[in-house]
């Protein structure tokens, strides 16, 4: 027997054997006076519904680990973007470079190249991880959408490649945001303004409008919002003759790193019948960096975050998010059909006058500029039916169809005012690098899952996704950095079936528990190509076969897992816990090459193995408790040939620990009016950002966060006022040790850091 499955076995067994204490409530849950369990409140995490099987469900009735934050969480906890939630989901860590620059890593399944993401990200139904391309511009990440008039966040743990396809190896994150209301007319302004440590003021306004347009038929609803913050980096010129260095006769520019956003949303709801919904939505997003949310490891510090940069690097990401989603009740079956289109467009410049002198020698540093050219343009069109017959048999199918177009444009054109242009090795070539990059990925599957009863308590789940997926890719390169022209053309065919079985036990009403074996899989895809005039001796130390150079493997890897889902004390109280242990085949990552350029390759094995526990007690009826724990130990299984990677390494960008707690007291201050008052923590454990250990960039210490929160809103008025702090001690810690655009350094790397100490206050409306 595999030591997965008897971990997995052994501990099944001794969770089943706690189901005779789980079944009989506690003495204190018997005796517990009426009063105390009347005060609790009427609505809590046990009556939060979630749509993780792709059908309506109770969170305490799903058989996975799942952590669902509805829009009241959201704003009561100060949420809004990607890298907020991180800090409140345990096992789940995000990898931030700033706004719209995240890399999603659940249970430890990290991977910082390959041809998809391992984290499945989605708005609705609508796919939203980015392609591989966007790892050729440092912002292999994915959009990073406005939390306006969303109503929940799910987190799912664990392979979902059943429903949810290749890309959800670790897990799944779903935005779900409110649809239009046929019966009400409704609505909602917010802003805010707010100052930040070391930077400077902030202001956001967002607004939500639902109209019924035609009584039971027709109605809109339009959210839109704009967001303006101000920056907490400095940055300085280089020194012209010490690339690690600043300039000490150069002005300083302040707060560099600034970000302006705004975006809207229109959804339309028709219902001709009852049973008949049709309902187009479309998203715009506009996003502007004034520079990258990084400073550099030399000459800056932690303590003194700069930047030491000659070239303005502004950011500008658009996004649009068009979907149309038909809903046809028939009976017991359910028929969906989702068709979206998504395209994104970042446009950014990058300093690499550094690069220029490290690599080249020359006599001093000059300003030089690479410039990029990003677009991900992808249809999804998705096909389902579910059941909801009345008997123990339940049923879900479904066809999925992806095409994905990345073309990409790079380049370091000579500046007109550049000294050395006439000089060796610069007059040999008309540019010093021009590059072109076109990717293309479809993807062809059809999944279905079943349940039934087998006892009223006991029911056993199977699923299974069948899949294709073909990548095309042309790549072509010029110029003294290319060492000359180059081009390749590479295509690729993957092809899997990733199952999964489910058995679960509603021991009591209030306490669920389950066991899950489940695969995940990831495709492989064609390389970006090293150039063999300036990487070939490097390339060929590896050891790697020329057709592990032109393309990598597909990665996959099983789940074995436990769960309990239990409520007590008249569901006062809720603990969610659950166990996995996972093995990781062939696993995909980056290997970044000393002559600038980096290659993916098939590292060999990992396994990953730890779990969650989260928990909600309501002592008393205003005050409401919680706290999550996430343990992570995920590790190489092998050394890995020509790279400072070996065996028992822990994975990249990986806490071992990650921890979360609030206390919210929310109550009537008097017949007029009722508040509430909340604190926050978070604890990220530290983390390997590399395998070289002689590096001094290698290792991402810990860091803990406090927020906190309090707000007034009149019983019958219908304005709210809050007040906040995030980050009351003003703790900086290391969020990111990005991938360089044009090449790293290894004297000296990017690094990116937490937004500083923030205070504010918000003001809404409603009506």
């Amino acid at each position: 027997m595999r030591k997965g499955q008897s971990v997995f076995l052994g501990s099944a067994c001794a969770l089943a054997s706690l189901a005779a204490a789980l079944a009989t409530p506690p003495a204190l849950a018997q005796t517990a006076d009426a009063a105390v369990a009347a005060s609790a409140v009427e609505e809590d995490s046990t009556d939060i519904i979630v749509t993780a099987q792709k059908r309506s469900e109770k969170l305490q009735n799903v058989p996975i680990s799942v952590t669902a934050l509805t829009q009241a969480d959201l704003e009561r906890r100060g949420v809004t973007n990607l890298y907020d939630v991180s800090r409140i989901a345990p096992s789940l860590a995000v990898v931030s470079s700033g706004p719209g620059e995240n890399n999603l890593i659940v249970r430890g399944i990290s991977s910082v190249a390959g041809s998809a993401a391992t984290v499945g990200y989605y708005l609705d139904d609508t796919p939203i991880a980015a392609s591989s391309n966007a790892a050729l511009l440092s912002t292999r990440g994915v959009i990073d959408p406005s939390m306006m008039d969303i109503s929940r966040i799910e987190v799912l743990r664990g392979p979902q490649g059943t429903l949810y396809g290749s890309s959800s190896m670790g897990g799944t994150v779903r935005y779900i945001s409110n649809q239009p209301n046929l019966d009400t007319v409704e609505g909602k302004v917010h802003a805010e303004a707010s100052d930040t440590a070391h930077g400077g003021f902030n202001w956001n306004v967002n607004g939500v409008i639902n109209l019924p347009v035609v009584k039971d038929k027709v109605a809109l609803r339009v959210a839109g919002y704009y967001r303006d913050e101000d920056g907490y980096i400095d940055r300085y010129a280089i020194d012209p003759t010490n690339y690690l260095a600043a300039d000490p006769t150069a002005k300083k520019q302040n707060n560099v790193n600034t970000y302006k956003t705004y975006g809207v949303r229109a959804a339309l709801l028709i219902q001709p019948t009852e049973t008949l919904s049709i309902t187009p939505s479309f998203l715009y997003q506009y996003t502007k960096l004034g520079s990258p949310f990084t400073y550099d490891g030399v000459p800056g510090s932690l303590s003194n975050p700069i930047q030491v940069r000659d070239v303005d690097e502004r950011n500008v990401q658009k996004s649009w998010i068009a979907n149309l989603a038909i809903k046809q009740q028939i009976g017991p079956i359910e028929l969906l059909s989702s068709s979206s289109y998504y395209h994104r467009d970042v446009q950014l410049q990058d300093d690499s006058s550094k690069v220029i002198n490290y690599f080249f020698g020359t006599p001093t540093v000059s300003p030089v500029a690479m410039y990029g050219s990003y677009r991900n343009k992808e249809f999804t069109q998705e096909l389902r039916a579910s059941s909801s017959f009345e008997g123990p048999f339940q049923i879900l199918v479904g066809g999925f169809y992806h095409d994905v177009k990345a073309p990409l444009t790079s380049s370091i054109p000579y500046p007109s005012d550049f000294p050395y242009r006439t000089t060796a090795p610069f007059a040999s070539f008309d540019t010093i690098y021009a590059g072109t990059r076109r990717a293309t990925l479809k993807e062809y599957a059809g999944f279905g899952e079943a349940s039934y009863k087998i006892t009223p308590t006991l029911t056993a789940r199977a699923g299974v996704r069948v899949f294709q997926v073909d990548q095309g890719f042309y790549q072509s390169g010029d110029g003294l950095f290319n060492g000359g022209f180059s081009q390749v053309t590479n295509s690729s065919r993957d092809h899997g079936v990733t199952p999964k079985a489910t058995l679960q036990w509603q021991v009591t009403p209030d306490k669920l528990l389950y066991a899950t074996a489940s695969k995940g899989y990831r495709p492989g895809g064609p390389n970006n190509p090293a150039p063999a005039s300036l990487c070939g001796a490097e390339v060929q130390g590896l050891g790697l076969s020329q057709g592990q150079l032109n393309r990598y493997s597909p990665d996959n890897l099983w789940n074995y897992e436990i769960g309990a889902k239990t409520s007590w004390l008249d569901r006062r109280l809720t603990v969610n816990a659950s166990a996995f242990y996972i093995d990781w085949s062939k696993v995909q990552q980056q290997i970044v090459l000393q002559c600038g350029f980096n290659i993916t390759a098939n590292f060999g094995n990992a396994v990953s193995k730890g779990g969650e526990l989260e928990i909600e007690f309501r002592p008393i009826k205003p005050l409401t408790l919680s706290a999550g724990f996430g343990y992570t130990d995920a590790r190489l299984k092998n050394d890995v040939p020509g790279t400072a990677a070996k065996d028992g390494d822990q994975l990249q960008n990986v806490p071992k620990w990650t921890v979360t707690a609030s206390a919210e007291y929310a109550d009537r201050i008097n017949d007029d009016y009722k508040g509430f008052a909340r604190i926050d923590f978070s604890y990220l454990g530290a983390s390997d950002f590399l395998y070289d250990r002689t590096s001094p960039f290698y290792r991402r210490p810990a860091f803990s966060l406090f927020n906190a929160r309090i707000g007034i809103d009149p019983v019958n008025a219908p304005w709210e006022i809050s007040a906040f702090i995030n980050n009351i001690t003003d703790k900086r810690g290391q969020t990111d040790l990005p991938v360089a655009i044009s090449a790293d350094l290894p004297t000296t790397r990017r690094i990116a850091l937490n937004q500083p100490r923030t205070i504010g206050v918000g003001v809404g409306y409603r009506f």
